[in-house]
């Protein structure tokens, strides 16, 4: 079936995310990166780094299981607009892998004659989910393989297209 045959092709789903920085735990242990970073929806972000922070200082330090990649979900046809807001002391961006986007606005890098679609404050990107499947994505805005950059250290997640009309429930409660 082709996508302009769907029934929710206009439909617009938006998300507000903020990057922040905590340390990640990552077993019973306390093995744990102090530079961890993680995308997380705005509405969550002050309940998650409050509750990772209070673990973090249990001795030995204890994980969070809401310290994880974010995952977005929506519907085969429609519109993505992420806004996203930057509040740490560094440039950031979103960079989705396999959906499509327009390069110019939206892309999350800086390469080439495209204009600049990291941030150091706040930007908005828009993706089109025009086909199902799980789309990966990171920051582009230090792509840097070492322990500088932000992709080691978390700030990754994904997206995941469902077919149109599909409904998801909270895991637990259903």
């Amino acid at each position: 079936m082709e996508l302009c045959q769907y029934p929710c092709q206009d439909r617009i789903r938006r998300f507000t995310l903020e990057a922040i920085q905590i340390p990640i735990v990552y077993n019973r242990y306390g093995d744990y990166d102090p530079g961890g970073l993680l995308y997380v929806l705005e509405q969550d972000s002050q309940r998650i780094q409050k509750e990772a922070l209070r673990r973090f200082r249990l001795t030995p330090p204890q994980p969070y299981e809401e310290v994880q990649p974010l995952v977005l979900r929506v519907n085969l046809g429609d519109i993505v607009k992420v806004r996203f807001r930057n509040r740490l002391n560094r440039r950031l961006s979103i960079h989705v892998q396999g959906l499509a986007y327009d390069v110019m606005t939206s892309d999350g890098t800086s390469t080439g004659f495209n204009q600049d679609s990291t941030t150091c404050c706040e930007t908005e990107y828009t993706w089109y989910a025009d086909t199902e499947g799980v789309f990966l994505f990171h920051d582009m805005a230090d792509p840097r393989s070492s322990e500088e950059a932000t992709n080691i250290h978390g700030l990754f997640g994904a997206v995941i297209v469902e077919p149109p009309g599909a409904k998801w429930f909270h895991p637990e409660t259903g």
